[in-house]
């Protein structure tokens, strides 16, 4: 019976470890460049902590209601080379951000699977119970944040060899995704609560999520899912749609088998990995629209056992990503009844040959409409494959597309081309660099130039660092390297391994040179990222992670000098760019936040027999590297020839690790029976335990300090000190339960662990300008201590007289306009409040609808009114605007000054653009005098055809000569509306034109008779 017993342990040990879903081990998710784009603009807050060249180019903004400006920029990676990485959408290491995307972490199950609890099925994920997706099961039982944390509550329990939390019938995994947003200028990240409400994390605390239109849903093998839908509300009440219909998901499709043939198929669950911005609902009823590249895709197109049509007529919107996984599936746990070593030996010498393919559905932006502007977005087939696989002869791909034009339109007129340009460079494995892009109806030419592209390896070369950057190692066939490996502590080392950095590749392929329109230019330079601790789990510390001063360097690249130059090449900025400890030292101020962990080794014993198990986990695709960072700088000198050097200090690991105290409920061996393990403590963290994330605290700048050229002395110094992400505001406990607690599977524990969604905003701001060596300090407060809402309350400064100015801010939920609440409105300050030495100085109030329709807004919610005091009035009367009338669009036709005099204001040119504006008279009464449809008509014509502004101007003559006017002030205006105002002729009649050059900029206003009344010049800026 001993014997029985013991083969049964062991057995469960077995099985348990194969139990693990996220770590024997999670599989690779993979995403298309774009979303890794958006997902590491919205992760680095800073590039000087990073040590990423910061360039951007603009390539149209077009103004939108409220301060929304629709932006397309063309975003610069420099962060390094990465073989497996496929071009962006301008080329390699260029992204245009345009549109807006919500991209997601899988987390063990996507939230909205399906599953069968109480079936002896495994999941399509993994080798554990058929459990419901987070979503789905907080849907049928929620609990609070406490029950889950505390494991002992009886909110989670067994599920065969699994754990799950609700009841045995509707039992969900403990882990929910995380989902990163970023769209327009708004941009954090959003978790589903374990009461089933959303909890966001964000600059903007107001921002609601719903998610209504993600319908749960389960099954495997089918290609498209059911439509789904993500609505964010900002602050402002501005809606976010994202997703809707199959041409705004991306979707990887896992295949079955190598290669890509017809014996290939997807048998797995399709979740959608990046939801695309459908459409913005601004609060005046505006809408901004976003269009993508239909297909022609059938029901299963990701079954390639059916024909190749979908596959030739889709090329935009398909890919295939080949990658080499190790560890992610239970039949690689090896046994070595040799011990450790033997098992090592015969891996090292077997290729990494679990390699695995994805077919990638990518959502293409291809227009953005506003009222009458149109962007449109379009693209071309570079002519060749990046290959995703180099084992098979016959393998069929599909060729890269990239951007071809970008055209703005203003109805059907084109107003502006922008053409992209390409180099196919590389050699035998080529891929797409940007050479130039150029406005064609000015003929403004951006040009770039590269290092080191002229022998670039395969796609699915293996010569990569631990990091996945290339080391040049080509000819190398394993993923999984070791040094020294402790079998008793678990510990390792990594030291001349053939996945070690290589010094000499840092800049293979990163732009060298960037030619401005003007025919000035910037050179950049770069070199290896070096560190001089990093973070590491280790026996010493259990395994949990821990900072050490073990120093190196990394592969991929950092900025190290930038060089400015005018157009007749004389230079203008000559930085120099130090991350180091001091000015003068050479060790680095950088902190590595991830050291590889490839091989673990178990030995399960019992009185009469050990099992000795291993298994290696590699992969060629490291995800910090495509969406985030692996180096953080807490002190970085920027240092400008000539002119002297400025130090930055950021917030970093050191200041802000991670809270990793287990209370005394939050972990546990939740099987029974458990075979003793050893290493114990890094069974323990086979699947990692965690603590409280503190990232949102780190790469912020606490101290920037100019020091003049040849100074020992500052010049100005300014410190920041931030908000704790998890106690921020003393007057209530919002902040304080805004966390999510996870479920997460270790070994054989479980641990509860917290999640907090606050963000972590400016407390203090000091900032000491030193004048003859006398410091002149003045110091601001930001405020946060309204019980009711996480807005900033107020800011106090004190000046360097000594003098305390105080701001004070309240909002819809202050003043209980519940109306405003209801469409969250509730970033907006109603009320400001200026008090110096605490005497009120001035004060305005912004009045909203308290209920609609109204007569002024209809159904609208705009403002009807803004009162000011000052110090003369603030114990008397307020000097009122009176916001009378609003159109159906939320253009304001009418106010009333504070002196009583009503202003009428006409919009014409699609009722996008003010045509006309009357003081003195009200809008109805211009209205009964009919003479509007005449100058809106013109208006319309002048929107479609250019050549007509001449009769526009003439009826705008006729209308400012109307006997009804006479005894009012008139202004008119016409407009090029992509483009700007073109004339406004003022109450005394004398029109003012204003020219703009071949780029679209103001280049001088002229008087009706040619003379110049003000001139604009324009440099780039470096």
């Amino acid at each position: 019976m001993k014997k029985i017993y013991v083969s049964l342990a062991l057995l469960v040990a077995a099985q348990v470890m194969s139990q693990q879903p996220s770590r024997a081990l999670q599989s690779v998710e993979i995403k298309s460049p774009q979303s890794y784009a958006f997902e590491k603009y919205g992760n680095i807050t800073t590039n000087l902590y990073t040590g990423t060249l910061d360039l951007k180019i603009p390539i149209f903004s077009i103004p939108a209601s409220g301060n929304n400006n629709i932006d397309l920029i063309l975003s610069y990676d420099s962060s390094g080379f990465l073989p497996h990485k496929k071009s962006d959408n301008a080329g390699m290491g260029w992204t245009m951000l345009a549109g807006g995307r919500i991209t997601r972490t899988l987390n063990r199950l996507p939230d909205e699977y399906q599953g069968n609890p109480t079936s002896s099925n495994t999941s399509p994920f993994d080798s554990g119970a058929d459990l419901h997706g987070f979503l789905t099961g907080v849907r049928l039982n929620p609990y609070t944040n406490t029950q889950i944390y505390n494991l002992n509550s009886g909110a989670g329990g067994l599920n065969g060899l699994d754990w799950r939390l609700g009841t045995v019938n509707n039992g969900y995994e403990g882990e929910p995704d995380i989902f990163s947003f970023n769209a327009l200028g708004l941009s954090g990240k959003f978790i589903i609560g374990n009461d089933g409400n959303v909890l966001v994390e964000s600059d903007d605390p107001n921002i609601k999520v719903d998610l209504s239109g993600m319908v749960s849903y389960g099954g495997k093998g089918f290609c498209k899912p059911p439509d789904q839908t993500i609505v964010i509300t900002d602050g402002q009440g501005n809606k976010y749609t994202f997703g809707g219909d199959f041409s705004k998901y991306e979707i990887s499709y896992s295949l079955a088998d190598p290669g890509f043939s017809k014996d290939n198929w997807f048998n797995g669950f399709p979740y959608i990995s990046s939801f695309s911005l459908s459409k913005v609902e601004l609060v005046n009823g505006q809408v901004i629209s976003f269009g993508y590249v239909q297909d022609t895709l059938g029901s299963d197109f990701c079954s390639l056992t059916t024909d190749w049509s979908d596959f030739e007529n889709n090329p935009k919107v398909l890919n295939f990503e080949g990658y080499f996984q190790d560890g992610a599936r239970i039949d690689e746990w090896t046994n070595c009844p040799g011990g450790m070593i033997s098992c090592v030996n015969a891996s090292s010498s077997t290729p990494s040959s679990r390699e695995s393919f994805a077919l990638v559905k990518r959502s293409l932006l291809e227009s953005i409409t506003y009222g009458t502007q149109q962007i449109k977005i379009n693209y071309k087939d570079v002519g060749y494959p990046i290959a995703h696989y180099d084992g098979q002869a016959n393998a069929d791909y599909v060729n890269e597309y990239v951007i071809d034009n970008i055209q703005l339109f203003d109805n059907t007129r084109l107003i502006q081309n922008n053409i992209f340009a390409y180099d196919d460079l590389g050699g035998t494995n080529k891929r797409p660099f940007l050479k130039s892009i150029t406005a064609q109806q000015s003929n403004q030419v951006y040009r770039f130039e590269y290092y080191n592209t002229s022998n670039l390896p395969k796609y699915v070369t293996k010569g990569i660092d631990h990091w996945g950057y290339w080391n040049g190692n080509d000819n190398n066939i394993n993923l999984a390297p070791y040094d020294t490996y402790n079998t008793a502590t678990g510990d390792y080392t990594l030291n001349n391994t053939y996945r070690d950095p290589n010094a000499q590749k840092f800049d293979v392929g990163l732009l060298s040179k960037i030619t401005y329109p003007t025919k000035g230019y910037s050179v950049f330079e770069y070199e290896s990222p070096a560190y001089g601790k990093r973070v590491e789990r280790t026996s010493a510390s259990s395994f949990l992670p821990t900072l050490t001063n073990n120093a190196g360097f990394i592969g991929g690249a950092r900025i190290k000098k930038q060089y400015d130059y005018s157009e007749n090449g004389g230079i203008i900025n000559n930085k120099e760019y130090k991350y180091t400890t001091s000015l003068t030292e050479t060790a680095s101020s950088g902190i590595l936040m991830n050291w590889p962990r490839y091989i673990y080794y178990f030995e399960f014993n019992t009185p009469s027999s050990t099992q000795k198990l291993f298994i290696k986990s590699s992969s060629n695709v490291q995800r910090n590297s495509m969406d985030s960072y692996n180096i953080g700088y807490s002190k970085v000198f920027e240092v400008i020839a000539g002119k002297g050097y400025t130090e930055y200090d950021f917030t970093n690991y050191s200041d802000f690790p991670d809270i990793l105290n287990p209370d005394t409920n939050n972990i546990k061996e939740y099987t029974s029976g458990n075979v003793p393990a050893s290493p114990l403590n890094l069974y323990k963290n086979f699947g990692n335990l965690y603590g409280i994330d503190r990232s949102i605290l780190r790469g912020k700048l606490k101290t920037e300090t100019i020091y003049p050229e040849g100074a020992a002395a500052p010049l100005r110094k300014t410190e920041y000190t931030y908000n704790d992400n998890i106690d921020y505001n003393p007057n209530t406990l919002k902040d304080n339960n805004n966390y999510v607690t996870f479920n997460h599977l270790t070994g054989v524990w479980v641990q509860g662990y917290k999640r907090y969604m606050n963000s972590s905003s400016t407390k203090k701001k000091i900032v000491t300008d030193f004048l003859n060596n006398a410091p002149l300090i003045t110091t601001t407060d930001y405020l946060y201590n309204s019980n009711l809402h996480l807005n900033r309350t107020g800011e106090n400064n004190i000046t360097a007289s000594n003098t305390s100015i105080l701001q004070s801010f309240s909002y819809a939920q202050d003043i209980n306009n519940s109306l405003m609440v209801s469409k969250n409105m509730t970033g907006i300050p109603l009320i400001t409040e200026v008090k110096q030495d605490n005497k009120t100085i001035s004060k305005v109030e912004t009045a909203y609808p308290v209920s609609l329709p109204t007569p002024q807004t209809g159904a609208l919610m705009l403002p009807l009114s803004e009162k000011s005091f000052d110090l003369q009035t603030i114990t008397g009367t307020a000097s009122q605007v009176l916001y009378d009338k609003y159109d159906p669009k939320g253009n304001l036709l009418q106010y009333t000054t504070k002196e009583g005099v009503p202003v009428a204001i006409v919009w014409g040119y699609n009722q996008t653009k003010p045509i006309a504006k009357i003081e003195g008279v009200t809008y109805d009464q211009i209205a009964n005098l009919g003479i509007l449809p005449a100058i809106v008509t013109a208006s319309d014509e002048d929107a479609s055809d250019p050549t007509k502004e001449g009769l526009l101007i003439l009826a705008l003559n006729n209308f400012r000569k109307h006997a009804g006017l006479a005894n009012f002030q008139v202004t008119t205006y016409t407009h090029n509306p992509s483009i700007g105002v073109t004339t406004i002729t003022p109450s005394t009649g004398i029109m003012e034109n204003y020219i703009y050059d071949n780029a679209n900029r103001l280049e001088k206003i002229i008087d009706v008779n040619g003379n110049i009344l003000k001139e604009f010049k324009y440099n780039y800026k470096n």
